[in-house]
């Protein structure tokens, strides 16, 4: 790769794409909304462009002498009330497809673009699902999951012999320099400060950030276009992930595991609860069709293709939790969010 544009890097994931590449020596450039909270980027080098994805002219001048985008700005929102979906829909669907076409048009040749395991599909049995999942039998038919499928889908089919695109996948992702707040990383500092009162039957795959930073760094160096590639370190349950939590902390983490009813009353309860107060529930009853499902997957593409590696979950989790109990000065990428 020579010149690189990333979007997204006061995100998570975007972060340590920069960082990454500021590690292997490379100073990338990032497009980022001029009205962002952009303190983060204090931390890195990088040349900084101001503009939003949906705007040619500030991509076109993002792009100019660019080779690769890795595009990694994307809007999360997993209960998904009208206005957050509506928001997902403008930029992730069409703030995408506006991007990648004013990149091909400003002589891009590449772009990686980040898209969710959960796209990929859950499925109903313990077993890993790998790039070719069929959709109509794994699909997770929640609005978060079918937009991050439809960018996907979109992405791919902008692949042309003079600008190849390529997608990453990743997994429930943990890590230390967190300037976002990851779910997963709010996850663990709630487990580690005993605010999870119960676990529930689900499996899900567990990624570290510093190796999705890695993978997206190599699916641009050598990713097929119009390929998709899974990213996903072990594949675990709920239980597994609560005990590596508590051995490494310290702290004692739930024994009870909660039923499906007992949890789809609760989420029911709280909805009707944070509605009565207009407020948006954290979570809804469509998010738990995941129960009782694992969203394990099979890196095995990434590996071979890529020479993608990750590292052990023992060795996140560790990092992760000596992150979000550092002091602020210590932290790396300033405090610890919740």
């Amino acid at each position: 790769m020579s010149t690189i544009l990333i979007t997204g890097a006061t995100s998570f994931l975007g972060y340590h794409v920069a960082k990454r590449l500021n590690q292997a020596g490379i100073r990338p450039r990032v497009l980022e909304r001029p009205e962002g909270v952009l303190d983060v980027l204090g931390t890195l080098d990088v040349e900084r462009c101001a503009g939003h994805l949906d705007d040619p002219a500030a991509v076109r001048s993002a792009c100019a002498g660019v080779d690769t985008l890795l595009h990694v700005a994307f809007k999360v929102n997993i209960a998904g009330g009208p206005e957050a979906l509506e928001e997902m829909q403008r930029v992730n669907v069409d703030g995408t497809r506006s991007l990648l076409k004013s990149a091909a048009a400003a002589g891009v040749r590449r772009a990686v673009v980040t898209g969710s395991a959960l796209a990929v599909g859950v499925n109903r049995q313990p077993t890993p699902l790998d790039e070719t999942a069929s959709w109509a039998q794994h699909a997770f038919n929640i609005p978060y999951a079918n937009l991050r499928r439809q960018v996907e889908l979109d992405a791919l089919a902008q692949t042309t012999p003079q600008f190849g695109v390529v997608t990453v996948c990743p997994s429930f992702t943990f890590g230390p320099d967190d300037p976002s707040g990851a779910p997963a990383n709010k996850l663990v500092r709630a487990l580690i400060d005993g605010k999870v009162p119960c676990k529930v039957a689900v499996g899900f795959g567990c990624l570290d950030v510093r190796d999705f930073a890695n993978g997206m760094v190599l699916a641009g160096e050598r990713g097929r276009p119009g390929q998709r590639y899974l990213l996903s370190g072990e594949n675990i349950t709920a239980d597994q992930l609560v005990d590596a939590v508590a051995a490494i902390s310290g702290v004692r983490g739930p024994r009870f595991t909660a039923p499906a009813f007992l949890v789809k009353g609760l989420v029911s309860a709280l909805g009707l609860l944070r509605n009565a107060r207009g407020k948006q529930p954290p979570i809804t009853n469509e998010v738990l069709q995941v129960l009782g499902r694992s969203a394990w997957y099979n890196t095995t593409k990434a590996r071979t293709e890529l020479g993608w590696t990750s590292r052990s979950l023992h060795e996140t989790l560790t990092d992760t939790i000596r992150w979000l109990r550092a002091p602020a000065a210590v932290a790396g990428v300033g405090s610890a969010r919740t």
